[in-house]
């Protein structure tokens, strides 16, 4: 597959916290199956941190999401980084972007 050859790694925009939390469980599965050690994952969107909003605007941002789908809304970030660990990634790096979102940037270990 021509695909697998030249992938270097995955950005993910704005997807997790509009989608079930299987959804982010599927991301990790697929991109370890594709990837070899040291490609990278990238996610893009609002986290919260140890549980809590990091903005108020996304904790109503938050609330507007759950109304729509009770699956969706704001992930934890701990939690996605410990189900990261399972297909072999590690988080590498949080960057602080602007709105209140966060760069996520995590490694394929093996």
């Amino acid at each position: 597959m021509r695909l697998a050859h030249s992938l270097q790694g995955i950005v993910s925009i704005n997807m997790i916290h509009l989608s079930k939390w299987s959804c982010t469980v599927a991301l990790f599965i697929q991109s370890g199956k594709l990837f070899k050690k040291g490609q990278f994952l990238i996610l893009y969107g609002p986290f919260k941190i140890n549980n809590k909003h990091t903005s108020e605007s996304n904790y109503f941002f938050d609330n507007s999401l759950k109304m729509k789908n009770d699956l969706w809304g704001i992930k934890n970030l701990e939690e996605v980084c410990y189900e990261s660990k399972k297909y072999s990634f590690y988080q590498e790096d949080i960057i602080g972007m602007p709105a209140n979102n966060f760069s996520v940037i995590y490694r394929k270990v093996s």
